[in-house]
């Protein structure tokens, strides 16, 4: 039984005092409407409406439940009203949690044009490389990077990223450069404490998703700190292109194993399962994946 199809025909009903004229209104036979009707009755155990050769009448169980109907109806008028001019001209606080490193370098312009394009929605961005509970700390859009776990999260993807194996050109030279992952094992690794603890990284070997166990000098919870000790000559690094990008393209950081490099590493926007999205956060959400560049 679709019970807000029926309680549309009693209102219909109970509204114009007629089957005919309530099925001319709702687009759908007669018989319909009278088979609506009668299933509502049976549900509710109750008797609706009096019906004669020449009227149709509201019994007075059918004026209680008439208002309640019609309460019903005018809130979710008022509900959709809401959302759309809300899609229309977000506002409100959105908080916004990102990796520290790539906040700073690309967040920026992307959140400023959004503010300018919705100046009713005052953003607050919270940069930190540690894992943040959303639901728990009250956030409604976290950016992540690397493979989604499974979770009761909703991830979009924004933008492809890379993932790679670097050092500088004076380290390969007096090194060598590992052919393959287990090469690691011989090499001085600048590692990145949010990843496996430092203690290993992933790869694709075979199709599969490996982790080569790694160590090394230093560890950090920030991969700029690693960056700078990777382009220094320190050691070897694994590390995003949106933080080595300009360090390769000017050929003072070189890529090893490019052939093991995973291709699931992405940056998404992640928030909380819900039937209505609100529209400052979809509409935020749009907005990074159309102007995002790394």
């Amino acid at each position: 039984m679709d019970k807000f199809a029926n309680m549309q025909a009693f209102q219909s009903v109970a509204e114009s005092g007629n089957f005919a004229e309530s099925a001319r209104r709702l687009g759908i036979a007669n018989s319909v409407v009278s088979k609506r009707i009668k299933d509502l009755e049976a549900s509710l155990g109750a008797q609706l409406f009096i019906r004669t050769t020449r009227s149709v009448s509201l019994t007075d169980a059918g004026r209680t439940y008439l208002t309640h109907v019609q309460k019903i109806f005018e809130d979710l008028n008022d509900i959709e009203a809401n959302i759309r001019q809300d899609s229309r001209t977000p506002s409100g606080t959105i908080k916004l949690t990102a990796p520290l490193s790539f906040g700073m370098q690309y967040l920026a312009p992307p959140l400023s044009s959004y503010l300018l394009k919705y100046p009713n929605v005052t953003i607050r961005t919270h940069l930190s490389d540690r894992f943040v509970d959303i639901a728990a700390e009250g956030f409604d859009v976290a950016i992540r990077i690397g493979t989604m776990k499974d979770s009761n999260l909703v991830a979009r993807k924004l933008i492809h990223a890379r993932r790679v194996v670097c050092a500088s050109p004076a380290y390969f030279k007096k090194y060598g450069r590992p052919e393959k992952p287990a090469d690691l094992k011989n090499h001085n690794c600048l590692s990145y404490l949010n990843l496996a603890e430092g203690k290993s990284w992933p790869f694709k070997v075979g199709g599969k998703r490996v982790w080569q166990p790694v160590s090394g000098n230093f560890l950090s919870d920030n991969g700029d700190l690693l960056y700078q000790a990777a382009l220094s000559g320190c050691g070897i690094a694994l590390l995003p292109t949106f933080i080595v990008g300009s360090a390769l393209a000017e050929k003072t950081l070189q890529v090893a194993l490019e052939d093991y490099e995973e291709t699931d590493f992405d940056i998404h926007a992640v928030y909380q399962q819900t039937k209505h999205l609100s529209g400052k956060v979809r509409t935020l959400i749009d907005h990074l994946a159309q102007t995002l560049k790394v």
